[in-house]
């Protein structure tokens, strides 16, 4: 696996990536794109990692933390580009729904990870 890019956001921008992750990983493994699916659950594990007051599956370990505090995940390059993808996946399918407000925010995030990734001299399609 290649070396990490850690991107720093407030827990609210992370909890889209999340949720779209989720949306996206049972998605692909209904529809067969396994390596895609375990990418996507790969990242939401990431991002867990970062948050101290809950562990997944441990029942009483906390709630979320607070949506300003700054979780910094490290992922590969292949991962962020997958949430580059998803985010935009989901924001198309939130405009179809009539969800804009929520479309933008996906979009912002998306322009945010791909303003650090050229930052970092990566180049992204």
């Amino acid at each position: 696996m290649s070396a990490g890019l850690i991107i720093a956001m407030p827990l609210r921008q992370w909890g889209l990536i999340d949720a779209s992750m989720d949306n996206d990983s049972s998605i692909e493994t209904v529809n067969g794109n396994r390596r895609r699916a375990d990418l996507a659950r790969s990242i939401r594990r990431a991002g867990w990692d970062q948050i101290v007051l809950w562990t997944p599956g441990v029942p009483g370990s906390g709630s979320w933390p607070p949506p300003g505090e700054i979780v910094k995940p490290k992922l590969t390059i292949a991962q962020w580009l997958l949430a580059i993808d998803v985010l935009e996946r989901w924001a198309a399918a939130a405009d179809r729904t009539g969800r804009h407000e929520a479309a933008a925010q996906e979009r912002e995030l998306r322009e945010l990870i791909l303003s650090r990734l050229q930052a970092h001299g990566i180049p992204v399609p």
